[in-house]
């Protein structure tokens, strides 16, 4: 186990997409079933909430709000199994029972962390790189079990979390202002456009499912998806947009919103005899 955390261990003077490329080398040695069966599952969830998101937004909102939850709670907890457990059951209550909330929450929280990246970028990618490069990772070794897999992916998960907030230490004032406003003017959207916003934060989720579910299951086919986005940023960030764009639109026209669903129900609904009787009788 201590030779995993030497491995995947990060010089302070890296960078976030350094410590995503080193784990990606590691990955090569990870137990199948930490990345084939999460890939898999991450991708066909993304396909569901993609395109039919909406229709199950109950659900996605609980799944997603439990997701959080649960993850907030196990890095901000330090690895706290009941913490963890109790944010993500008070995520799936909120995300279930409040969905018009919980929706606009999501959409400020995705908003900020798409200006977050863009106002960051210098810190999170394009940040110097320590003169004795990328930590050595020793390739060819023997496949590591289900749990040292997991300890591999706990360490890059810490790393990605103190790091981040390492750049968000480091922006301008200016810069983090910015980001508020985005968040407040997205809460203000979404609280006014429910529907737009529904559609839009499934679309988003769905892409980010589908997109980190690819990049898994390429890391278990051996490959290196992510030195290979971060030559080709642009692209896949139009990419990305164009999904989301087309998921968002295909949702507000294919699925229907619960009022307007209720509404044809009782308009193609026939009438009941009683209902016959009164309306002879009232001609």
């Amino acid at each position: 186990m201590r030779r995993v955390n030497e491995n995947c261990a990060v010089r302070p003077g890296e960078i976030v997409i350094e410590v995503l490329k080193s784990f990606e080398q590691e990955a090569s040695r990870f137990s199948p079933v930490v990345l084939f069966v999460p890939g898999l599952v991450m991708v066909a969830l993304g396909l569901i909430v993609w395109l039919a998101g909406v229709r199950l937004r109950r659900l996605v909102l609980a799944l997603a709000g439990a997701a959080a939850g649960g993850l907030a709670g196990w890095l901000v907890h330090g690895q706290n199994p009941a913490v963890a457990g109790l944010a993500a059951g008070g995520g799936a209550v909120f995300g279930a029972i409040l969905p018009r909330l919980s929706t606009t929450v999501f959409l400020a929280a995705f908003g900020v962390v798409v200006v977050f990246v863009i106002t960051a970028r210098t810190y999170l990618v394009e940040g110097h790189k320590p003169a004795s490069g990328a930590p050595n990772v020793r390739r060819g070794e023997e496949k590591l079990t289900v749990p040292e897999s997991l300890a591999a992916v706990r360490v890059l998960a810490f790393d990605v979390v103190g790091r981040t907030k390492a750049a968000a230490g480091d922006l301008e004032p200016a810069n983090l202002a910015v980001i508020a406003a985005v968040g407040l003017v997205l809460l203000v959207l979404g609280l006014f456009l429910a529907r737009l916003a529904g559609a839009l934060v499934c679309s988003v989720l769905g892409t980010a499912l589908i997109f980190v579910g690819l990049m898994v299951l390429l890391m278990f086919k051996g490959s290196a998806p992510i030195a290979f986005v971060q030559k080709q940023g642009t692209l896949y960030g139009l990419v990305l947009l164009g999904m989301a764009t087309f998921g968002t639109l295909e949702q507000l026209v294919m699925c229907p919103s619960p009022q307007r669903g209720r509404k044809a129900k009782s308009a193609g609904r026939r009438p009941g005899p009683e209902e016959a009787e009164h309306d002879w009788r009232s001609r």
